[in-house]
């Protein structure tokens, strides 16, 4: 008998318990088939003994295991053939990132909100963080992160305002400076978010001469910190670099290259590349309608292209 979970099992006297090697169970597996299988053997003996007979019965079968072996296989040689005539669609090519400088002012508008990708800065670098719009796409619990520099913020795990809208992390303890490390792992190996740029703090406005301006055309030495070499784009009294999102218009390459740095305020008045235009500072022949033009550019550069005003 053989006693297992409180439960007595009485077995036949030729039963042994007791561990089994792997031969011992191909022993028994063979010893308790092999009847079935001597049993199989005879049965195909004598359908071919029929066979060869030509009893009616076993043509048949014989007959119809042909058709449906070969019906099987031109079924399964079609499909094959078929799959392997597929057009593979390629994959559509992602377009290469171009790192660009970013100002805090630049960064609030991409929140994920009207179609805007989400951004979000730490330790300076600007992360695409749009494939996470469960957690700071809108009515997600990180919201308050998206569109902004949140490196005190997630130091802190804090959603307080006073926190994002502090840049300061001198005074943040190891156990904070451990948990902006997480966040940082997080985005660049675990979420794999892009890098899209880097954000940059302009010069404080100063006053220029034109003849200083002209230093400034996106071809110098790229500063420490920036992405971009500046672009300085005068117009109507006001110097903007352009470098902040504008280098593909106002850069070497660009299509209003002719415009950095000078004083555009004519040429951008009168939407001119004319030589006469482009050299002259003189804007006292304006008519009303140059005058309104000049000023959309301003409105556009302050208020939709938000370039920083650097004098």
């Amino acid at each position: 008998k053989l006693n297992l979970e409180e439960k007595t099992i009485h077995l036949p006297n030729d039963f042994q318990t007791g561990p089994m090697t792997v031969v011992d169970v191909i022993a028994s597996l063979s010893e308790y088939l092999s009847p079935w299988l001597e049993g199989q053997k005879k049965e195909f003996h004598l359908f071919v003994e029929n066979l060869q007979k030509g009893e009616r019965t076993a043509v048949v079968a014989a007959a119809g295991t042909v058709v449906v072996s070969l019906w099987l296989g031109y079924l399964m040689f079609s499909q094959q053939s078929a799959d392997s005539h597929k057009e593979v669609e390629p994959k559509p090519e992602e377009e290469p990132i171009v790192l660009r400088d970013f100002t805090l002012e630049q960064l609030r508008e991409f929140n994920g909100l009207n179609g805007k990708p989400i951004y979000i800065a730490i330790k300076g670098e600007v992360y695409d963080a749009s494939k996470g719009t469960q957690y700071y796409g809108d009515g997600a619990p990180y919201q308050c992160f998206a569109g902004r520099d949140a490196t005190r913020a997630m130091a802190k795990f804090s959603f307080e305002e006073a926190e994002l809208a502090n840049p300061d992390v001198s005074d943040i303890g190891p156990f904070e400076r451990g948990m902006l490390e997480d966040f940082i792992h997080k985005f660049k190996y675990y979420r794999c978010y892009p890098v899209v740029g880097f954000l940059s703090k302009p010069p404080a406005p100063r006053k220029f001469t034109r003849a200083e301006i002209a230093e400034y055309k996106g071809s110098q030495p790229v500063p420490e910190g920036r992405v971009d070499a500046p672009i300085y784009v005068g117009a109507a009294g006001k110097v903007f670099d352009v470098s902040f999102g504008g280098k593909e218009y106002y850069g070497p390459e660009g299509p209003y290259k002719h415009f950095a740095g000078i004083d555009a305020s004519r040429a951008l008045a009168k939407m001119s590349f004319n030589a006469e235009d482009i050299t002259s500072h003189d804007v006292s022949d304006l008519d009303e309608t140059q005058r309104k033009t000049l000023q959309e550019w301003v409105e556009k550069f302050e208020n939709t292209r938000k370039y920083p005003v650097v004098g």
